[in-house]
């Protein structure tokens, strides 16, 4: 029996358990898309799937209901990859490990992928005959995401007919969204020397950090992995002078990194342990709840080579560029309106490169984000691309497709539910410009810490949506 079943509905709780098995890491979604295939062909459904593994089903409308509108559910069938550190998974060959405890269904040392696996789920479930009753659907499952919405940016919407749409990527039960930020990634890479230097330096490894989605968590105060070291490097300066031999942290470009390594030639080695010794008391004052049970490990290393000075300045500037929410709303409220996050710091012999994301509703900040860092590039001597840019959402304005949801979930269990907009971005507002009129709305369960390896979901709250959506089918 499925580890799930005893917790939810057999479908939805089969259906995520399997897919949880396959891998489907951002671009590489073959295995997943071909899974997608052989439901479809088991169950005599409509099915296409594109160069890109986009893969769309359809299903007829039960009897009675054949001529109605259609439906158009979504849901993409990336995950974010990341692991706990000093753990190893490879995610281009094996699944996920699912744990349950209680109510809570997690991973075991990797992000569990409920985002979106929730949402490929729900679908499986009503296309496998979960709904007695509902208009005709098409169910499309986008590829690549997580990496800048590329499945649906390169999806034929010319084979989609609906004007109504449940866009399942949300991580909140209690919420209906209705608006998102648009965004884009920026890569940047400059040269840098190495020269002979020979002696004994320190390995710096800072972890414990919480992370988290650079969009949902951006704004809670959570620390960078990459800034936090760029600050105490910065500080060190003070007490000794310093060479940098290398540096590596963060891995996606949507997730806050975690957790960095740099190592270093100091010149005054007593000075540098002692500074070191004392850096708890920093990291205690620079960061707050949850990141507060940061590791920091300094070990003696042998180095051989470094950056030259100038070249190791060039890194600490990088490393202090502005980060985090840069704008909020007039109003106040969340969320924010602006933002960024230095992702991840990669370095050869030759050169160091950096990826960013930015999110705003905005071109013009976006703009404003994209130009400051093309400038930095170029005093550093090196040259910036921007790319993956996808447009934000703003929702029709009294949504017959929201009221329906909110009736349906107040029918279903009782509660209220309220609309908001949301600094993530999704793939609403990329689909409601290739379709005009398209009247859509993002849904979820409650799933936590998304893009870290902490991530979890409540396994009654995925009872509770998908109930709901069997509601809403049956009345929409």
């Amino acid at each position: 029996m499925s580890i799930l079943c005893e917790h939810l509905s057999a479908r939805p709780a089969r259906f995520f358990e399997e897919i949880s098995a396959i891998p489907r890491a951002s671009g590489q979604e073959a295995q997943i898309a071909a899974y997608l295939e052989r439901f479809a062909a088991a169950r005599g459904l409509s099915c296409y799937r594109d160069a890109a593994d986009n893969v769309l089903i359809c299903k007829p409308g039960s009897v009675g209901r054949e001529a109605e509108p259609p439906l158009l559910l979504q849901a993409h069938t990336d995950m974010v990859t990341e692991v706990v550190f000093g753990h190893t998974h490879d995610f281009s060959a094996e699944g996920v490990k699912l744990c349950v405890k209680g109510n809570i269904l997690s991973a075991d040392s990797t992000t569990l992928g409920a985002d979106d696996g929730f949402g490929v789920a729900l679908m499986l479930a009503v296309l496998d005959g979960g709904a007695e009753s509902h208009p005709p659907l098409e169910c499309l499952f986008t590829a690549a995401e997580e990496v800048g919405l590329i499945g649906a940016g390169q999806f034929d919407y010319s084979r989609l007919h609906a004007r109504r749409m449940l866009n399942f990527d949300s991580a909140e039960e209690h919420l209906v969204i209705t608006g998102c930020c648009g965004g884009l990634r920026s890569d940047f890479s400059f040269p840098v020397t190495r020269e002979p230097a020979e002696g004994i330096g320190l390995r710096l490894t800072l972890s414990g950090l919480c992370g988290g989605h650079s969009g949902e968590d951006i704004h809670r105060g959570r620390g960078n992995a990459l800034i936090t070291l760029g600050a105490l490097l910065k500080k060190l300066e003070k007490h000794t002078p310093f060479r940098v031999v290398s540096f590596l942290g963060g891995d996606k470009d949507n997730a806050i990194p975690r957790d960095c390594v740099a190592e270093i030639l100091p010149q005054d080695m007593a000075a540098a342990k002692h500074f070191f010794a004392e850096a708890e008391a920093l990291l205690a004052a620079w960061l707050t709840s949850p990141d507060d049970h940061p590791h920091l490990t300094v070990e003696e290393v042998a180095v051989k080579d470094a950056m030259t000075a100038a070249d190791g300045e060039k890194l600490l500037r990088v490393l202090s560029v502005r980060n985090g929410v840069f704008y909020r709303r007039a109003d106040g409220k969340q969320p924010p309106e602006t933002s960024r996050n230095l992702a991840r710091v990669r370095m050869t012999d030759t050169a160091v490169s950096v990826a960013f994301s930015s999110r705003s509703p905005f071109d013009a900040r976006l703009r404003e984000c994209t130009d400051e860092l093309t400038a930095l590039a170029g005093e550093l001597g090196g040259a910036a691309r921007h790319h993956a840019y996808y447009p934000g959402w703003e929702g029709v304005a009294d949504s017959p497709v929201s009221a329906l949801w909110q009736r349906a979930y107040r029918a279903t269990t009782g509660r209220e539910i309220s609309t908001t907009v949301i600094h993530a971005g999704l793939e609403c507002g990329l689909i409601s410009s290739r379709l005009a009129g398209l009247d859509v709305v993002s849904l979820g369960c409650n799933i936590y810490d998304l893009h870290t390896p902490a991530e979890r979901m409540e396994l009654d709250s995925l009872e509770r949506v998908y109930r709901t959506l069997l509601a809403f089918l049956k009345d929409c």
